[in-house]
């Protein structure tokens, strides 16, 4: 039963209606106050606002504050971002002199060599698939090949695959005419333009205007650019051939049975398959053109 104070019925009937309304009120915030800052973000919001690889994965979610603290595994590394509300910062959080992201990342770094590690068994793997690829449709990349060279008339012969705007590619093509004078093996280029549209002009002025190694090496952009029926025909079916290997990097050098292939521009390892130097350990970064590092 409700007893009622009869001597102040306006002040109790105020009061009980003031409590009910803060009940409810508290009822229907509590949700907002309690939403953690990292509530939003996944990664295809994070996706919206930063470009992502397909295999990028959230490791670690914090919150700072009014920022949330992500941690994710890019390309077998460890990269932290700071999501707000409606926008993303990189970089390093640093607050009373100490640096917030050097702490979480100190603290996660048996996750980073676990990454590190899951990176090179997947490389290992990758690399070990494209062999075997090459080695089974090792006479398909005749139908590729755009330009050769052919010293003394070889018999024999290794397939060199190449970007012309690949920087990379300009390096290591004069060391390898060397190589297969020294070897006497003739070379056969195949053109792979993935760096863009300019890489494409480039392939299709080449290939329409019959260059030989020598002009390849020496290609710059003229105007207007020629076409040719050839030149569509090999390019399409050039992409298509190395997609289907997963191969999006240059350059490559394949031997011309398919029982080697060196996958950068480390001219030592070629001429070590091709028997003028004992092979060593091969040294240096992973010197390939990938149009995602452009």
């Amino acid at each position: 039963m409700e007893v009622i104070d009869l001597r102040y019925p306006s002040k109790t009937r105020g009061m009980k209606a003031l409590f009910t309304g803060l009940v409810f009120f508290f009822a229907m915030a509590a949700p907002c106050f309690s939403e953690s800052v990292c509530s939003h973000v996944d990664l295809d919001w994070i996706s919206s606002h930063i470009s992502l690889p397909n295999d990028a994965r959230i490791l670690q979610m914090t919150e700072r504050g009014e920022l949330c603290e992500v941690v994710l595994a890019i390309n077998g590394g460890l990269a932290p971002i700071y999501a707000g509300k409606d926008f993303i910062l990189a970089g390093r959080l640093f607050k009373n002199g100490i640096s917030l992201t050097r702490e979480t990342l100190n603290a996660m770094s048996d996750v980073a060599e676990k990454e590190r590690e899951k990176l090179a068994v997947k490389k290992a793997l990758e690399k070990e698939n494209r062999a075997t690829f090459f080695k089974k449709n090792i006479k398909a990349l005749d139908e590729l090949v755009a330009l050769s060279y052919n010293p003394g008339q070889a018999r024999d012969f290794f397939y060199v695959v190449t970007d012309p705007n690949c920087s990379h590619c300009k390096d290591l093509l004069p060391k390898l005419e060397l190589a297969a004078q020294e070897s006497g093996m003739g070379i056969k280029v195949i053109i792979y333009p993935l760096l863009g549209d300019s890489s494409l002009d480039l392939a299709v002025q080449a290939i329409c205007n019959n260059y030989s190694y020598e002009a390849y090496l020496n290609i710059k952009r003229v105007e207007p650019i020629p076409s040719c029926e050839r030149a569509e025909n090999l390019v399409m079916k050039t992409m298509d051939f190395f997609r289907s290997a997963n191969l999006f990097f240059v350059p490559l050098v394949v031997a011309g049975d398919g029982s080697w292939v060196a996958e950068s521009s480390h001219n030592t390892v070629v001429r070590a398959f091709l028997g003028l130097e004992p092979l060593g350990e091969e040294t240096g970064p992973h010197a390939t053109c990938n149009p995602d590092l452009e």
